[in-house]
């Protein structure tokens, strides 16, 4: 699999594509649907356009939360089989293309089939339909796919994720969500309590409900079994930013610096406010034992 990764007016390719194109954010079933299709065709090589970073970041001048960052994106497409993964640098002047600027670019590239949503659109203002990509283009439009009578999006795993419930979360991604960040260091609380915590930086990832999870976590290739906490600290240490700690088990290595895999696996509980350090302490031993009960359940990642 060939990536390429540039300015929209440098990329260039000379062999027919049948293509697929969008945000991809989380790589969902939806998503999968589109590259499967993508790579059934044997007439031309099979490629996949997306953006970096994600357009809603550019366009709304903020930080966006998302599911997957680039190199995420690009580890999940490499499982499909693709020749092409195009990566365009999102700005303003993309975002500003014309209908037929677009599709002049689609073109340029070698573009011979379009795989993709009925609802597809494209160009300045989303103001470009299928009615103009055919007018170029092979385009196979693959239908919606349902969970629960509802369209699959990114904005719908995004709400399993915002209510707890990883199971609907994973049923929708075909994996259980994984997010990658950086060892920062924190108020040392954790170690003062006898639970050593690792403070990550979760950067633009998108982090699920506040709460306690059971979690594994990689570092250096080695999987670890661990506890998460996901909030704003109520009881000791309180922060107006969420945090994420981890504290993993049976572990005891400098880690300052070091950028983790962060497996959610499930949820155990809310965020609670205790009356003091005590009670905190009674209720992570509690939850520990919860932990060390769920470390043989199988893991998809």
């Amino acid at each position: 699999m060939k990536i390429i990764s540039a300015n929209y007016k440098l990329i260039q390719n000379d062999e027919p594509l049948t293509l697929t194109m969008g945000n991809f954010d989380g790589l969902h079933l939806g998503h999968q649907q589109l590259i499967q299709r993508v790579v059934a065709y044997t007439d031309t090589k099979h490629a996949v356009l997306t953006f970096d970073p994600h357009p809603s970041s550019i366009l709304r001048k903020q930080a966006f939360k998302t599911l997957t960052q680039k190199n995420d994106k690009i580890e999940l497409f490499s499982r499909f089989g693709l020749d092409y993964v195009f990566i365009i640098d999102f700005n303003l002047e993309f975002s500003n293309l014309t209908v037929e600027e677009f599709i002049q670019f689609l073109r340029r590239i070698n573009v011979k089939r379009l795989v993709i949503g009925r609802d597809a659109r494209f160009a300045y203002r989303g103001v470009g339909t299928i009615a103009d990509l055919k007018k170029w283009f092979i385009v196979d439009i693959v239908e919606d796919m349902l969970y629960n009578n509802t369209r699959l999006s990114t904005t719908y795993v995004k709400d399993f994720l915002l209510a707890g419930d990883l199971a609907s979360a994973r049923k929708l991604l075909n994996r259980d969500y994984h997010i990658k960040g950086e060892v920062v260091h924190g108020n040392h609380i954790g170690h003062k309590l006898g639970f050593p915590t690792a403070n990550i930086d979760y950067d633009h990832y998108f982090l699920p409900e506040s709460g306690v999870y059971y979690v594994r976590v990689q570092y250096k290739g080695i999987w670890y079994h661990a506890m998460a906490n996901i909030g704003n600290n109520p009881t000791l240490n309180f922060s107006f930013e969420k945090r994420l700690e981890i504290y993993i088990l049976d572990f005891d290595q400098n880690i300052y610096g070091k950028t983790l895999e962060i497996v959610f696996f499930q949820r155990l509980r809310n965020v609670l406010k205790f009356k003091g350090k005590k009670e905190l302490i009674e209720q992570l031993k509690m939850d520990e034992i919860e932990v060390r009960k769920l470390t043989n359940q199988k893991i998809m990642i």
